[in-house]
């Protein structure tokens, strides 16, 4: 039996002590300087610190050219076992049969096209590219979509006779403000405050913590619209009490507005900003549907997918009807002009407004 020596009178070390006299071994210290050779035991490993991070800040999914030019590339390379007939329409890119269901993917499924309609999807597309039967072919890849059957309403228009609304003269002149509530929590945001130009039909979709006051509301119109594309002569809303207070109608009165509310019980009033509610909510609902509270990381493509497809009120798109331009959909489209003149600039605008009107 080994022996442990230098044991003093405290308590601990004779506990100690009585458990390792069952062991045949002699403890006795060693001191560091003496431990040339220490064993695994005897040392705490300490892992390597990982180098800096090489990962870009802004990740891929936020550049649009990261989405657009996989398609275009594979379409270039298809072209080289499926030449372009050479019937086909100017400045169009032909699509080989091998990619074309890649194609329309990326044009109605991206998440900055947020599943349009039939018509939309194929306009869209028509800006870019063209293949025999195109037309056929999105009409077909649409209908057989399956989260645009679980995820959108039905347009057919109620019984009654349409309430028509001033159309406005210029962009932004005339608006129309709406809430989506009832949404899940998605980074504290439940609510949608939606804000439409009645001209162009472009909008703007803010995230909300709640249902804002009048002040709020006030206070977001701001920093959202009137920052951006100065103050309009008439605000559309319904009788929400934030809407109805006199703080909202004082807020108005001081900026030169008139606060138009509609009947009670009778949406079809607001009915622009009710259809792009509805929108709004189908895309948000293809582009969220394994996640819904997910939806506020999504807002701002949604946005900019119902501001770059064609309405069907105007012929043309909001970013078009309201800029005089469309952002182009391929990086490969910026090409390099001319800055023009100042009168040849206000004159195209005013050409391109009274067109949409």
């Amino acid at each position: 039996m080994g022996t442990l020596k230098g044991i003093g009178s405290d308590s601990r070390q004779a506990r100690w002590a009585l458990f390792f006299s069952r062991f045949n071994f002699t403890v006795s210290y060693r001191p560091g300087s003496r431990n040339l050779k220490p064993d695994a035991l005897s040392r705490m490993h300490t892992p390597d610190e990982p180098g800096p991070s090489s990962d870009p800040i802004l990740p891929s999914s936020c550049v649009i050219a990261s989405l657009t030019w996989e398609v275009e590339a594979a379409s270039r390379h298809a072209l080289a076992t499926d030449l372009d007939p050479g019937n086909g329409p100017p400045n169009r890119q032909y699509v080989p049969a091998l990619v074309r269901s890649q194609v329309l993917t990326w044009i109605h499924a991206s998440r900055f096209s947020c599943h349009p309609g039939y018509r939309r999807t194929l306009l869209q597309l028509q800006r870019r590219f063209w293949w025999p039967m195109i037309i056929a072919d999105t009409k077909s890849y649409v209908a057989a979509c399956a989260v645009c059957a679980t995820s959108k309403p039905t347009h057919q228009a109620p019984a009654g006779l349409l309430r028509l609304l001033p159309i406005p003269s210029r962009p932004w002149a005339r608006i129309a403000v709406d809430f989506v509530t009832g949404l899940p929590a998605s980074r504290g945001n439940t609510v949608i405050l939606t804000i439409v130009d009645r001209f162009s039909k472009a909008a703007h979709f803010v995230a909300l913590p709640k249902l804002p006051t009048a002040a709020e509301t006030a206070t977001a119109l701001v920093d959202h619209v009137f920052r951006l594309h100065g103050i309009p002569s008439d605000i559309v809303s319904d009788r929400g009490p934030q809407l109805i207070s006199q703080v909202w109608k004082c807020f108005c009165r001081a900026l030169g507005a008139t606060a138009s509310l509609f009947s009670g019980f009778h949406p079809q009033t607001n009915g622009q900003t009710e259809r792009t509610n509805q929108d709004l909510e189908s895309a948000l609902r293809c582009v969220c549907a394994q996640n819904p509270t997910l939806w506020s990381e999504h807002l701002s493509w949604v946005e900019y997918s119902h501001n770059s497809l064609v309405s069907s009120a105007t012929g043309r798109s909001p970013f078009e009807a309201s800029l005089g331009y469309q952002p182009p959909l391929l990086p490969s489209e910026e090409s390099e002009l001319a800055v023009p003149s100042v009168t040849a600039h206000i004159r195209r605008c005013r050409r391109i407004w009274e067109l949409t009107r």
